[in-house]
């Protein structure tokens, strides 16, 4: 009996222990069982806030390279000689020697829809031509040139079946006199900035009029532009002037309408770079399509493994031959 209650005293002394031990770890908040012990770490350091990356093309407009007026801000030059087609240009390495290859994509801003695919999808070496009656260009051409795209206004001039194919109020006619033709291109140019010149569509009725083309012409220079033109630059009138007036300008080897299909695309594609690597430098227009985009995005990755470089329309600029004839 008397070890019977010794063995029960030793018992409870035991268990009593123990609770007193459970109830002082729980208090600690430590588990009890031994159990890992959670120790509490100081919060983890914030990295620091990631610098924002340099713009690659200047932001626009310039103070020094628009003038004030009723249409908005027009471009100029800048008292230092600075022009905007130079200025606003997307950098291009020009020690590069492999063949220069452009891609001018226009009409952006009519179908907001496909135009921020566009600005989305191509790479920024694609250069992208602005409708003058889309919606928003201002806007829309500034969030292009903060992706890196280089811009361009579309310059509607009179085309040879005027006015049963009529591209729009802002089109240069022959029949106006200058200074209406220059009101309406004041009126397209106050439409945005930042922009390195005008890409000429349709035009085959006025740039076969000298008289009419070259004032034009002689405004772009005056106000620091570059010309594209949507004609070969063995046939473009435009092209010949623009040259033997000092004006930079450029021309399409190839041309891709907003129907043709994605086969045909690809074929224009390919000639664009066979004329490339023949002649040094090749330039292509292609109005806005969902094909274009699709074929365009899939193709500029291919080039630098067959030795051409996507260039700028402002590094295609005086590059292009033009025979002695065109300008006649």
């Amino acid at each position: 009996m008397g070890i019977r209650w010794i063995w029960f005293a030793g018992a409870a002394v035991l268990l009593t222990a123990g609770l007193g031990l459970g109830l002082f770890s729980g208090m600690r908040g430590e588990p009890a069982g031994g159990g890992p012990v959670a120790v509490k770490l100081p919060p983890l350091a914030q990295p620091p806030a990631a610098s924002p990356a340099p713009a690659l093309l200047l932001p626009a407009p310039d103070p020094g390279l628009f003038e004030d007026s009723p249409d908005g801000p027009l471009p100029k030059v800048g008292r230092d000689g600075r022009q905007a087609w130079q200025a606003y240009a997307r950098p291009f390495d020009r020690s590069d020697k492999r063949p220069r290859i452009a891609l001018v994509v226009t009409g952006l801003g009519l179908d907001r829809t496909l135009s921020q695919q566009a600005v989305d999808r191509l790479p920024g070496g694609v250069t992208l031509g602005f409708d003058p009656y889309g919606q928003g260009i201002k806007d829309a051409m500034s969030q292009a040139r903060s992706l890196g795209h280089e811009a361009l206004m579309d310059l509607p001039l009179e085309p040879l079946d005027y006015p049963r194919q009529d591209p729009g109020p802002l089109t240069l006619l022959v029949s106006l006199g200058d200074n209406q033709n220059f009101a309406r291109l004041n009126r397209l140019m106050g439409e945005a900035s930042g922009y390195v010149g005008l890409v000429a569509i349709f035009g085959g009725r006025f740039t076969a009029e000298k008289t009419a083309l070259l004032p034009v012409l002689d405004i772009l220079k005056r106000r620091g532009l570059m010309l594209v033109d949507d004609k070969p630059p063995e046939t473009s009138t435009a092209a010949a002037l623009a040259s033997l007036t000092a004006l930079p300008w450029a021309a399409a080897d190839r041309v891709v309408d907003a129907d043709i299909e994605p086969v045909a695309i690809d074929q224009m594609l390919h000639d664009l770079e066979t004329i490339g690597q023949r002649n040094g430098a090749a330039l292509a227009v292609a109005a806005l399509s969902p094909a274009l985009i699709d074929r365009a995005a899939s193709w500029v990755p291919t080039l630098d493994a067959k030795g051409l470089v996507l260039a700028p329309a402002s590094a295609i600029a005086n590059r292009q031959s033009i025979p002695p004839s065109a300008a006649q």
